[in-house]
């Protein structure tokens, strides 16, 4: 009676090693259903076939198809099959034990053919067509992988090593092997029956889990809209690939050389990586908001309705194995260098005694101990995690799965990481490298450009962390990088002591803004006279700090004035610069009992800055609080009145005032090229004349004056008054148009831009 399933033959070796020669001695001794002897496949033969000439590679899908095509035919048939190939990587393994479902269930034998490399390469020599010699030793390096090499992992009722050059390939010596099996199969089976399996307990389930985290992070979620992960993807596949994220990561995976060298189709499968995105997202490791003590949940284990059987499991194929290592590594994503204190960490050990092979080991749980009892403690809370005095394990785990899927860098040379001292970082998670070097390089730009000191710490822990990390050479001066963005503008005050600008006092004020507490400051006048210094213990009050702004020259300081008395809280906003501010001290320990207050605040200073399109707020409370009633929409049709019938306008309360000047060509030209210096609701431009070049827009409103006018393009701004009537900045930037601008109104404006001119010509035209 046929048995229920059928043993089937994968042959594993270098070109050379003498497959096609052993398969021809195996395949009589078999006996299928109706006692026929094996049927051999031979890609080579089916090349023949195909392309007239067995060394002619040919594209593999077709090959595939046809050697599928005719391994299942036979299978049905109850005959057994031997699969002449290299079959020299992973996944080109996996496809038979693991990856096909076939027409009844096959227990798979690998015949691994460990011919030595030179005999190999004579034996080579013998075919019609050679293979060239580097193909061979990529290959035969490939198969001898310590760690991705034939096992019964992949899913082999058993692997049975021999070596043609020795005589281990006869026949007597296939027969003796053939009838061992059924031994060599019973005495493995109990180990793998005392796995607990789950969801990923297949190797081929497993990889394809593990490898498409890794691309997640290290192409940055296969975000192209950043250029260099864009760069970075289109190396591994050109065009782009199309459809939803799983679509993507399918195409990613099957030519990704970082898989066991490229051409992994068995890991590109769309549905079950929609399924493992799935997984990944309610288990943690793609959310931000995950709570890390929410143990992981594996999964059950499904079994395949037909397929390899009898095959072994990986160490992760185990349930606690599996929780073990993948909670860790989720840790280490959530967490990354979460390390030990500095002062926990040990110092580094002696030399190591030359010819101890154990000598290494000692020092990794010398020199790395406290790294691993701190991840073990991270993890003592999680259900099948470490146990205390499982340092070893959490060693292996990192050796085994971390580092050899590529979560983790490797050794360099003859050291080790200096990242495992610290703790572990995993790709560079919510950045990417190029995203994190121009953060980098932004940050020391603000302190060095902007005089910012306070940016020093996070600074130096930045780089420090993309040095572990590889990110920043560990030799790489900070200064010596070359940034592709830079900051031409820089701080022009002094940075006198005592004052808001000195960096040891900043801080304090960033600490304050932080925790809302309320502090007292003391405003010193740009040149003050003797009266005026006597009487500065007399300019101290009291306000809430909101933030520290850079504007033009200098830092400023934003904040809230304490308001005495009332029902409303709320105090006037104000900006002022830092260098002409002093703290003295903090106001007790008072502190705003509501965040909202403070959120509040900062939403009226914001509000303030776009209506006043500058950093002067004027000094009337009830007008500042009316901006906050204001509608955008009420402002933009006020903007439209034509300017006789538009001076001042009251609008909630706050008093608008018109500017309006008349403009040069070149001058319109300028200004028309900073349309958010001031809101587009109380902005309009000129209407363009005959012959312009330039097309309208919905800012351009106003009729021009005429082509036979000096100044013919008219532009209107509505302001609130103060800001028409008092912002230095304002008059700063509209004179600073010299006779490239005529004022209308209002007159007062128009008065002193011509007093300021007048002054000028009269400084040049006076005699002495």
């Amino acid at each position: 009676m046929p048995s229920a399933h059928l043993r089937c033959h994968l042959l594993i070796g270098p070109p050379g090693s003498g497959k096609t020669t052993f398969a021809g001695r195996l395949a009589p001794l078999l006996r299928g259903d109706h006692d026929e002897p094996g049927l051999i496949l031979s890609t080579d033969a089916i090349r023949a076939e195909l392309f007239g000439d067995p060394s002619f590679q040919g594209p593999w899908e077709e090959i595939r198809a046809v050697l599928l095509e005719r391994l299942r035919h036979a299978i049905a048939a109850g005959t057994p099959v031997v699969i002449d190939a290299t079959h020299a990587r992973r996944p080109w393994r996996l496809l038979y034990t693991q990856q096909l479902n076939l027409p009844r269930p096959v227990e798979w034998i690998g015949w691994w053919l460990k011919t030595p490399l030179e005999i190999c390469k004579s034996w080579n020599q013998q075919r019609p067509v050679p293979v060239p010699e580097a193909v061979i030793e990529d290959y035969r390096s490939a198969i001898g992988h310590r760690d991705f090499g034939p096992s019964r992992a992949e899913g082999f009722a058993a692997i049975v090593r021999l070596d043609p050059a020795a005589g281990e390939t006869s026949i007597e010596a296939i027969q003796q092997q053939l009838k061992g099996l059924n031994r060599v199969i019973s005495s493995s089976l109990p180990r793998d029956n005392e796995k607990l399996l789950h969801r990923y307990s297949r190797l081929l389930d497993l990889e394809r889990l593990l490898f498409l985290l890794r691309l997640l992070i290290e192409y940055n979620g296969l975000d192209r809209s950043d250029p260099g992960t864009a760069i970075a993807l289109d190396q591994i596949c050109t065009p782009p690939p199309q459809g939803d994220l799983a679509d993507q990561a399918a195409v990613y995976l099957g030519r990704w050389d970082s898989v066991h060298g490229g051409n992994n189709d068995g890991y590109g499968d769309a549905h079950a990586i929609r399924e493992d995105l799935a997984w990944l997202n309610a288990n943690g490791f793609t959310t931000l908001d995950h709570c890390s003590d929410e143990p992981l949940d594996p999964g059950a284990f499904r079994q395949r309705p037909n397929g390899g059987i009898n095959g072994g499991y990986p160490a992760m194929g185990d349930r606690k194995a599996f929780i073990r290592v993948m909670s860790l590594l989720r840790h280490i994503l959530q967490e990354p260098f979460d390390g030990p204190p500095d002062g926990d960490a040990s110092t580094p050990s002696a030399p190591e005694p030359a010819g101890k092979p154990n000598a290494r080991r000692r020092r990794d749980s010398d020199e790395f101990g406290p790294l691993y009892r701190h991840l073990i403690g991270q993890l003592s809370h999680l259900e099948d995690s470490y146990a205390p005095n499982q340092e070893a394990v959490l060693r292996r785990d990192v050796i085994k799965v971390l580092r050899l899927y590529g979560f983790l860098p490797g050794q360099k040379g003859k050291g080790r990481p200096e990242v495992l001292r610290h703790g572990y970082a995993i790709g560079t998670a919510l950045l990417s490298k190029d995203h994190l070097l121009e953060l980098h390089d932004l940050l020391r730009a603000s302190m060095q450009r902007l005089s910012d000191a306070s940016q020093k710490p996070l600074l130096s822990m930045l780089e420090q962390r993309l040095r572990w990390g590889g990110i920043l050479q560990m030799n790489e001066s900070s200064q010596r990088r070359h940034c592709k963005r830079a900051l031409a503008i820089r701080v022009l005050t002094d940075e006198p002591s005592n004052s808001l600008a000195d960096p040891n006092i900043s801080g304090a004020v960033e600490r304050a803004i932080r925790e809302r507490r309320r502090i007292w400051l003391q405003h010193r006048p740009d040149i003050p006279s003797d009266t005026e210094q006597k009487r500065l213990d007399d300019k101290r009050f009291r306000v809430w700090p909101l933030q520290l702004l850079f504007y033009n020259i200098s830092w400023y300081l934003a904040f809230e004035t304490h308001s005495i008395g009332g029902t409303d809280q709320r105090g006037l906003i104000r900006v002022l610069r830092t260098d002409r501010l002093n703290l003295l001290g903090h106001d007790g320990n008072t502190r705003r009992a509501m965040e909202q207050d403070h959120a509040d605040a900062i939403e009226r200073l914001d509000r303030l800055h776009h209506v006043c399109g500058g950093l002067y707020f004027g000094d009337d409370i009830d007008a500042q609080l009316a901006v906050m009633r204001i509608d955008p929409e009420h402002v933009h049709d006020l903007s439209d009145r034509q300017p006789d019938l538009l001076s001042e306008s009251d609008i909630s309360g706050v008093c608008f005032q018109a500017i309006r000047f008349h403009c040069t060509a070149p001058v319109f030209r300028l200004i028309r090229e900073e349309p958010k210096r001031f809101p587009a609701e109380q902005t309009r431009y000129s209407q363009p004349l005959p012959g312009d070049q330039w097309t309208a827009g919905p800012l351009d409103t106003l009729t021009p004056n005429g082509t036979g006018s000096s100044h013919p393009y008219p532009v209107q701004i509505l302001l609130p008054a103060w800001t028409v009537q008092h912002d230095w900045d304002l008059r700063n930037w509209l004179f600073r148009w010299g006779d490239g601008v005529r004022i209308e109104s209002p007159i007062e404006l128009k008065h002193r831009h011509w007093t300021t001119a007048q002054g000028v010509v009269n400084l040049y035209t006076q005699p002495g």
